[in-house]
C-alpha cells in the first residue's frame, strides 16, 4: 500500500474515533472512548464478522478481545452496547455486534456523495468495498456502509425537455469571483507548538489523485522526541488501533484534542496530565507506516483543522 493511501486511512479511522471521545464524559482512568477505523485499526475491508449479530461474553473475556474477534472496532463494539470506561463486561453477556448496511448505487451518483450522507469519508467507504481510485461505480451496485443514510443521497439534476430546445449563443463569460477566504483560526484555540520538528510530507486537505487529508504527516529519525503540542490530559494512549501503530490522544482546555500516531515508544499513560512541550512519544514507523513519520491531527471536537493555522 502507498504512502498517500496509508495516510488517508489512518485520517479516516480517527475522525471515528475523536466522534466518539467527544461525545463522552472526562474521565481520569481507563482507555478513551475511540472509535477505529483507521487503516489497520479496524477489520479489513472485506473481512467477515465470525460473530454474527451478537455475542455472549466467555470468562476471561475483554471488549478489545471480542472486538478484534469479531472483526468490528472497539468503539463501535462499546458505543453499540452503551458501554463506557471502565467498560465492564461479565460472563454471560449478550453483546450486539454492529455491522455494515447495505446501499444500492442509484444512477448519477458517486462515492463521494453517497459517502457525505452516511457520514461517511470516501477513503472509508472505499476501504469498507475493496475499491481503489478512481472510485468506479455503477447503478445497481451494492456497497457496504455504516448505518443508514444521515441525509437524502443527492443525484444532479439533469434537465429533460419535452419539446425542441433552440440553441442559443451564450453570453460573453464573465471573470470567476474569487473563492471565499478560509475561515480564520478559533481565537479559544490553545497555543499549539509543534510535535515534532521535520518535512511535512503531506498535508491537510484535499491530495493529488483524490481523497482527503485531515492532518500533517512529519518526515522524522526513529527515537526522535514527539512532544505534546500542548497541555492537556492523555485520553488514549496504546496500539489498539492497528494503522496507527503506537498512538496517543491529548485532550485540551476548549474540547481540543491532538492525535499523534506512528511512534516507536510511549511515554504516557492514560489519565497523564502533561505540559505543553512535554515528551510523550519516541518517532518510529508502526502501524501502516512505511517510513519513519509522525501523522498529526488537530481537532476542534470532532472537526479536524489545519494545523498549518495553528502550529506556532
Amino acid at each position: 500500500m502507498g504512502q498517500r493511501a496509508c495516510a488517508l486511512r489512518v485520517t479516516t479511522a480517527l475522525a471515528a474515533a475523536l466522534t466518539v471521545l467527544a461525545g463522552c464524559s472526562s474521565s481520569p482512568r481507563g482507555p478513551a472512548d475511540v472509535v477505529y477505523r483507521i487503516g489497520d485499526g479496524q477489520a479489513s475491508a472485506g473481512a467477515s464478522r465470525p460473530c454474527g449479530s451478537s455475542y455472549t461474553v466467555r470468562a476471561g473475556d475483554t471488549l478489545s478481545a471480542i472486538a478484534q474477534r469479531c472483526g468490528v472496532s472497539f468503539g463501535e463494539l462499546a458505543s453499540e452496547n452503551g458501554l463506557a470506561a471502565p467498560y465492564t463486561i461479565s460472563p454471560g453477556q449478550a453483546l450486539r455486534v454492529p455491522g455494515p448496511s447495505t446501499y444500492v448505487v442509484q444512477r448519477g451518483q458517486n462515492l463521494y456523495r453517497i459517502a457525505l450522507a452516511h457520514g461517511m469519508s470516501v477513503e472509508a467507504l472505499a476501504a469498507l468495498n475493496g475499491l481503489n481510485a478512481p472510485y468506479t461505480i455503477y447503478p445497481g451496485q451494492e456497497l457496504r456502509v455504516r448505518g443508514e443514510a444521515r441525509q437524502p443521497v443527492s443525484t444532479p439534476s439533469v434537465a429533460r425537455p419535452d419539446r425542441e430546445v433552440r440553441v442559443e449563443e451564450a453570453p460573453p463569460r464573465r471573470p470567476a469571483s474569487p473563492p471565499p477566504p478560509p475561515p480564520p483560526p478559533a481565537a479559544d484555540a490553545p497555543d499549539f507548538s509543534w510535535p515534532l520538528r521535520g518535512e511535512v510530507l503531506s498535508r491537510f486537505g484535499p491530495q493529488e489523485g483524490g481523497g482527503r487529508k485531515d492532518g500533517w504527516t512529519i518526515a522524522a529519525r526513529v527515537g526522535a522526541p514527539v512532544q505534546a503540542a500542548a497541555a492537556g490530559e492523555v485520553v488514549y494512549a496504546g496500539n489498539e488501533l492497528q494503522g496507527y501503530g503506537n498512538l496517543v490522544l491529548i485532550r485540551h482546555g476548549g474540547n481540543w484534542v491532538t492525535a499523534y500516531a506512528h511512534n516507536s515508544r510511549l511515554l504516557v499513560s492514560v489519565g497523564e496530565q502533561v505540559r505543553s512541550g512535554a515528551q510523550i512519544a519516541e518517532a518510529g514507523a508502526t502501524g501502516n507506516a512505511e517510513r519513519v513519520q509522525l501523522y498529526f491531527e488537530i481537532r476542534r471536537g470532532v472537526t479536524p483543522v489545519d494545523p498549518a493555522d495553528y502550529l506556532r
